[in-house]
């Protein structure tokens, strides 16, 4: 009995990591208009262990997560954590709203800036996801000048460049997985 415990409740936590390319093929940006990271997080069900990958030109952008006060007002001068790298990988590690700004003067308030509402791990995902970039091909946006951006592909080389945090591996989550399901079949036949 004491087996059968164990095993549903390490199936019960294990659910695969989605990484999601943050306003997808448009990345980090201001030329994408006031409501369109509104949109796009909204359209996305995020859980924990979850990973946002910002990208970027640091030369004109960054990334903060601040508040909610200071997400409404777009005020920059008391965020949680600032980010200033091109590519940056953020792991969604509690449930509840993520509140994320450009914080160089007129950026937030052009639209640059993305509230994400993560939900506990559950069961409905439960293989690797990686969330494809949702750019139409028939009528492709040029690229400003003032904002260049080269939105890299997120697949296993990418994975490998993400900073290693044992709670969101998913050689983790495949190992606890792969001991559930040994432990169930090690139970039925007892």
């Amino acid at each position: 009995m004491g087996l059968l415990i164990v095993a549903l409740s390490l199936f019960s936590v294990v659910r695969a990591t989605s990484l999601y390319e943050v306003g997808d093929s448009n990345g980090w940006t201001t030329t994408v208009g006031l409501d369109y990271y509104k949109t796009w997080s909204s359209s996305k069900t995020f859980y924990v262990g979850d990973v946002l990958i910002f990208q970027y030109n640091k030369t004109f952008h960054n990334v903060m997560e601040v508040s909610f006060q200071d997400f409404e007002s777009c005020n920059p001068n008391s965020p949680l954590t600032t980010y200033h790298s091109q590519y940056e990988p953020v792991i969604l590690n509690r449930t509840g709203h993520y509140y994320f700004i450009c914080g160089l003067p007129g950026h937030c308030e052009s639209g640059q800036k993305l509230d994400v509402l993560v939900m506990p791990a559950s069961l409905e995902n439960t293989t690797p996801i990686i969330q494809p970039n949702n750019a139409s091909s028939s009528n492709p946006s040029p690229k400003p000048l003032e904002d260049p951006l080269e939105v890299l592909p997120v697949d296993d080389a990418t994975i490998a460049t993400l900073p290693y945090n044992a709670g969101s591996s998913l050689c983790v989550w495949s190992g606890l997985s792969m001991l559930s399901s040994v432990l169930l079949q090690a139970l039925v036949f007892l």
